[in-house]
């Protein structure tokens, strides 16, 4: 089961820190980098390339809801790229039917109920399944909704996809069964050892 150091990139750095794009500490760890609030607009795509290029098994979450933001991360080298599971479905078919390195993104919310897991989660899992992706992405922003809801998740969705988790705590959760689960998405920072 592979582990990621999460970072959110900023003109600055890499966050928590800053971290320097070039530290040395991070050429030992595959990264997970967030784009958040539209930052991907103001990147300089030749920075992000140089970046990708230098640190090798890079995957971003940009909280992409375009075919076409996805296509142009993969082009630049990413390993994996997010799309956002609520994007329109032809969106996500056109961005599996190139590259098999696509991640749905599902980011919780900070009101997470059981309601939205059986009213909308899991019905849009359900949608989802024919379009393509087989990996899934959950980014909690609560401590232990992360756990909760792959808890909850019914066996034939939990089995039918390979699962990244991105928990709120930055570091591993227990759950009740490890089954593909790809991997952890953890605090960069304690990953690195800063």
């Amino acid at each position: 089961m592979q582990q990621w150091a999460r970072f959110v990139w900023s003109d600055s750095g890499l966050w928590p820190g800053p971290i320097n794009f070039n530290d040395h500490r991070l050429y030992s760890h595959p990264l997970h980098i967030e784009f958040r609030n539209n930052e991907i607009y103001r990147t300089p795509l030749n920075k992000l390339r140089d970046f990708i290029e230098n640190h090798g098994d890079v995957q971003v979450d940009c909280n992409s809801k375009s075919h076409k933001e996805v296509m142009d991360l993969l082009m630049l080298g990413c390993n994996r790229v997010s799309i956002d599971i609520f994007t329109k479905n032809n969106e996500i078919e056109l961005c599996h039917a190139v590259s098999e390195q696509l991640i749905l993104a599902i980011t919780l919310p900070s009101n997470l109920s059981l309601t939205y897991l059986t009213d909308t989660l899991f019905p849009r899992l359900n949608e989802v399944k024919d379009l393509g992706p087989s990996s899934v992405l959950i980014i909690s922003k609560r401590k232990g909704d992360l756990a909760f809801v792959i808890d909850k998740i019914p066996k034939d969705l939990r089995n039918y996809f390979s699962w990244l988790l991105a928990p709120e705590e930055g570091d591993t959760v227990p759950i009740s069964n490890n089954q593909n689960i790809l991997g952890w998405i953890l605090d960069g920072e304690r990953r690195i050892g800063v």
